[in-house]
């Protein structure tokens, strides 16, 4: 076991030391910038935020969002889906409507609608037509740059591709081996000295560098498994991803989902009866809760609605108006979706992975599993060139022994 622990360290370590501290930074990143109250609108917290509701023609919920009020109580959604989609008309009569909601601008209702392509706004207590600014924000566009982004590139090594995803992979393996094997060597150690009446499950035996290496990881072992689980979890989803798009013809590919518009247009009698349906059923899943934006849409042949809670996450909910039920971001017949566990899936192991399943407290967990394990790593490189020193003076210097 030993023998294991030493060669996986010995053949890993500066890449595993690479990975972890820079997941360590894009933690400390996060949490100075949610720490911070960093704008909502800018590239830090739309990178944190980037992609969690899907890909970008599949995402409603928009950067402007997370800190917008709720629509007012009472508000008549299927009068004002009604009012947008006849002034949208009224400014491009033979267009096709895609899509119509109701969201809130600088206190005011605000109705948008997609008619061809064009986006169109409007104030619905006058009719008048809204600036620009007061439609939804895309999805930041993959030039936009932030620590976390910086940092996120070179934890991933993503500028390798596929190989990236694979040493990843290969990295998170090599720690899991390295967690066991220092396990079974920590049971070895304890049941010794348990049979000769001592207990304590840290003890002063050896230089200060292995008495807290000791310390840290029996401290640390769960929350650094959760990381590496996770990260492994992730890095295998990332390469089998990769590898289904190198195996498969250009023509099993589908459509791709961060390109085009899946929407296919709505009649204007339609809309009251899909507002009704999304009302009922948010209402039935969040009682009580309000409505920040309110979309009717068709997308890849589903009758869509979308709610966008006043929840402390903002949530997006998109329902079947047909049956009321909630959709996935993996239905039959959406556009192709490269991750074996689903897009969905995916975007819940990030969450897992960075801790923020559990809000800040998880992050914080997260952070100091990184530390914790970062501190592993470079302990364990100083007690092998430690011994190896010992062992080189005495003749022995083979790189790897029992």
């Amino acid at each position: 076991m030993l023998r294991w622990h030493r060669l996986c360290a010995f053949a890993t370590l500066p890449v595993m030391a690479f990975i972890v501290a820079t997941g360590a930074g894009i933690e400390a990143a996060d949490m100075t910038a949610i720490l911070g109250h960093a704008p909502e609108t800018g590239a830090a917290m739309r990178k944190i935020r980037e992609h969690i509701y899907g890909p970008p023609n599949y995402a409603v919920v928009s950067a402007t969002d997370y800190d917008s009020p709720a629509l007012p109580a009472g508000l008549d959604y299927a009068q004002g889906l009604a009012r947008t989609a006849a002034l949208a008309r009224r400014t491009m009569p033979d267009a096709a409507l895609q899509l119509v909601e109701i969201r809130g601008f600088e206190g005011r209702v605000a109705g948008h609608a997609r008619m061809d392509g064009r986006d169109l706004i409007f104030d619905l207590a006058n009719g008048r037509a809204l600036p620009s600014a007061a439609l939804p924000w895309d999805q930041p566009p993959s030039d936009m740059r932030s620590t976390r982004s910086d940092l996120k590139e070179w934890h991933r090594l993503g500028h390798f591709g596929l190989l990236a995803a694979s040493v990843n992979a290969l990295a998170g393996l090599a720690i899991a081996v390295m967690m066991v094997t220092g396990l079974a060597q920590y049971v070895r150690l304890y049941r010794a000295r348990a049979k000769i009446g001592r207990h304590a499950p840290v003890w002063s035996g050896g230089s200060r560098w292995r008495v807290l290496h000791r310390a840290v990881a029996l401290i640390a072992a769960l929350p650094v498994l959760w990381l590496v689980a996770s990260g492994l979890a992730l890095a295998v989803d990332n390469v089998a991803a990769g590898v289904g798009l190198l195996m498969a013809p250009p023509a099993a590919h589908g459509p791709d989902p961060f390109a085009g518009d899946f929407s296919t247009p709505m009649r204007d009698d339609e809309l009251a009866g899909m507002s009704a349906a999304t009302l009922r059923a948010f209402a039935a899943d969040h009682p009580g809760v309000g409505i920040k934006v309110l979309r009717l849409r068709y997308f890849a042949g589903y009758r869509q609605g979308i709610v966008i809670a006043a929840d402390a996450d903002t949530s997006q909910n998109v329902y079947d108006t047909n049956t009321g039920r909630m959709l996935s971001m993996n239905e039959p017949g959406y556009p192709r979706l490269i991750f074996p566990t689903g897009w969905e899936w995916h975007q819940r192991l990030k969450r897992v992975h960075r801790g923020d399943f559990l809000g800040m407290p998880g992050r914080v967990i997260a952070g100091l599993a990184a530390l914790g394990l970062l501190y592993l790593m470079i302990s364990g490189a100083v007690m092998y060139a430690q011994l190896w020193t010992r062992r080189r003076k005495a003749g022995r210097t083979k790189w790897v022994w029992k």
